[in-house]
């Protein structure tokens, strides 16, 4: 292998159970250094439903957690939410590989459930290239504006 080979990002679901300590760790300590350091958003992260989510996490190649989303059984749907990127890899189209995977799983274990997220109103259109709508109006989630988005059970 040459020093120029990139390896592909490593994508892992896990139950809560099955995080062990390390992993929630560096989950809790990205979604911190992004969500409330990076974009000033101060809300509760801890927030009960991560014992009852699915985790996909998406490792470099050092083993170093470069995303994350949780994937959460809502009943009637399926809520896709605390999506995140370390800041040394956006732009390179790890993001809708992430985004891409939790709507993957969400379709293997229920196709028939729609896909809710909350999303930050600021990134409307991009989450509009998968298919979601628009399904409130904006509202504040920790300084940050926010729009729910819908994406139909056939979509």
């Amino acid at each position: 292998m040459t020093s120029n080979t990139v390896l592909e990002p490593h994508f892992q679901w896990y139950g809560f159970e099955q995080l062990g300590v390390s992993n929630l760790y560096a989950i809790l300590q990205l979604r911190e250094r992004v969500f409330q350091i990076e974009q000033d958003s101060l809300y509760e992260d801890i927030d009960g439903l991560d014992e009852s989510a699915l985790h996909l996490l998406v490792c470099g190649e050092e083993g170093e957690l470069d995303g994350y989303l949780r994937l959460i059984d809502a009943g009637t749907v399926w809520k896709l939410g605390r999506i995140v990127l370390a800041a040394g890899v956006r732009g390179r189209g790890l993001g809708a590989r992430l985004i891409q995977a939790g709507l993957d799983k969400a379709r293997e274990l229920a196709p028939d459930k729609a896909v809710k997220i909350s999303a930050q109103q600021a990134l409307t259109q991009y989450y509009q290239g998968f298919g979601f709508v628009v399904s409130s109006e904006p509202y504040d989630d920790g300084g940050v504006m926010h729009l729910d988005m819908m994406l139909a059970a056939d979509s």
